[in-house]
């Protein structure tokens, strides 16, 4: 008996040895990456990671004093509980977002994670910002897969492999394609809906007779694909943001935008909204003066995004409590084309130190209605409030921005917005079209240096030919020949080279 219990107690005493030093055998520095992946090698499993770690996150627009001591204390102590880490933002104004962003990621700056619109992640890709996610995605994004269709992750798959997440999971047919505009403007000028050009004009020379503190228009950058809906009998979509590149949807056949008569079209009719007042030149320019312009509650209307209306109701009621936005789309018998499913992506810098920690934080956000809540509108009870099944703000002050995470798993719509909106914004996708560029990326490395030497050409001399401010007539021959000779043709061929390859393939 004495020898049975003598045994026990040993065994007793060589678990509780194993349980206390096993964590030790085998590892190495907790500093470096091989033994945090190991440590987080099953981060399913019950508790949280055992390293503690910063998460350095880059994202767009100001850090609002709520905001700020939100991440500090609520939202941390919750990571600090649920991923043993704490998330430190860096927030660049959105006016020079794209400068300081490639500024820090082509000098390795040790960023974690930044979101960008998911035409970037082709670009980044070729220039090395980024690594691939396809085993942190199977490790730790589990509910990531769960609440974001598979055809999301697709769109930012290269060569095989997959660059970036798709953070959104929403409705995205014709996105940049609509109008938004202040709708309870629109009816004190007597008029109800959007149908043309012509009703935008008339709706600005109405409301300027009411009021001429209100601006027309300030978009500058995605408001030609609005316009072509009206303006051509074809259905095209642009490559990308630059503006360069359009697909003709019927034919299938790859297009030089700038080399266009319907690029001739948009850009005579900005001119003309220049000299009506429309596009204010002194403004256009100046993408911060825009913004206050819309925040003050001065413009009319603007590019919409199928869900823009829902999402700047807030900021518009900021400034006018009465304000009501509502999108259109020209030409509304045209088919809607889904480009891209997910137009946010966010992407996992190659300098990151902490890429599980990333991935496992991106996945936390979707792991429950609770979490998805709390990121987006803060703490129930003091920033936000459910009223009859929708969100009310409590306080004026961004949290995170809700689009770039709006999930059709979770989403609430917000309180005041009219549910005929709603019904809208949730239909979008009906009787739409998967475009001809829907999966394709241009891999821009053969033609890095054109492309670079391009984009600064494009910058220069058609921006302002674009937004108006510089007569098509006197400056456009100018202006091409100058993109000529940056090598335009050359990344125009090998374009179409690469997206004749994509289409046998499909």
């Amino acid at each position: 008996m004495k020898s049975a219990v003598i045994g026990g107690v040993a065994i007793l005493f060589a678990s509780l040895a194993y349980i206390l030093y096993s964590q030790f055998i085998g590892s190495g520095s907790s500093d470096s990456p091989g033994a945090q992946s190991a440590e987080l090698a099953n981060p399913q499993a019950e508790g949280v990671p055992e390293s503690f770690v910063t998460l350095k996150v880059i994202m767009p627009g100001d850090l609002s004093a709520r905001m700020g001591d939100f991440v500090e204390n609520e939202l941390n102590d919750r990571l600090v509980r649920d991923l043993n880490m704490k998330l430190e933002l860096t927030y660049i104004p959105w006016s020079s977002y794209q400068q300081k962003l490639e500024l820090a990621l082509s000098t390795g700056a040790k960023y974690d994670l930044f979101w960008y619109g998911a035409p970037f992640v082709s670009v980044y890709y070729t220039k090395g910002y980024i690594q691939p996610l396809d085993e942190l995605l199977d490790r730790y994004g589990r509910d990531l897969v769960k609440h974001i269709p598979d055809e999301n992750f697709k769109m930012n798959r290269i060569d095989g492999k997959l660059w970036a997440i798709p953070s959104q999971a929403f409705t995205s047919a014709g996105k940049f394609s609509s109008v938004m505009v202040r709708q309870d403007l629109l009816e004190k000028a007597g008029m109800t809906d959007i149908q043309t050009i012509a009703d935008l004009e008339r709706f600005y020379e109405s409301v300027q007779a009411l009021d001429p503190s209100y601006y027309g228009y300030l978009e500058t950058d995605r408001g030609h694909e609005m316009l072509w809906r009206e303006l051509t009998d074809r259905n095209y979509s642009s490559l990308d943001e630059r503006m360069l590149f359009i697909v003709d949807e019927d034919s299938g056949e790859m297009l030089s935008y700038v080399e266009s008569d319907l690029y001739k079209k948009v850009v005579q009719l900005r001119e003309s909204w220049v000299e009506k007042g429309i596009i204010d030149k002194n403004l256009v320019g100046n993408p911060s003066a825009k913004i206050d312009q819309e925040n003050a509650g001065k413009l009319l209307f603007r590019v919409g995004a199928v869900s823009r209306a829902m999402e700047n109701l807030q900021t518009a009621r900021n400034a006018d409590p009465k304000a009501r936005l509502r999108e259109y789309y020209l030409a509304k018998e045209k088919p809607k084309f889904i480009v891209t499913p997910s137009n946010e992506a966010f992407m996992i810098a190659a300098a990151s130190e902490n890429p599980e920690r990333a991935m496992m934080f991106m996945n936390w956000i979707l792991q429950s209605e609770e979490n998805y809540r709390f990121i987006i509108y803060g703490v129930e009870g003091k920033d936000y409030e459910l009223e009859k099944g929708k969100i009310k703000l409590l306080t004026n002050d961004q949290l995170m921005y809700e689009w770039m995470w709006r999930n059709k798993d979770f989403f609430v719509a917000p309180a005041g917005v009219e549910d005929d909106m709603i019904r809208d914004m949730l239909a979008n996708d009906e009787n739409s079209r998967v475009s001809k560029l829907f999966g394709f990326h241009f891999n821009e490395a053969s033609v890095k240096n054109e492309m670079a030497q391009v984009t600064a050409v494009y910058k220069e001399k058609f921006e302002p030919i674009n937004f108006g401010l510089a007569g098509y007539e006197e400056h456009y021959e100018d202006a091409l020949a100058a993109l000529k000779r940056a090598g335009f043709d050359r990344v125009f061929a090998e374009l179409q080279r690469q997206f004749s390859e994509f289409r046998l393939q499909r």
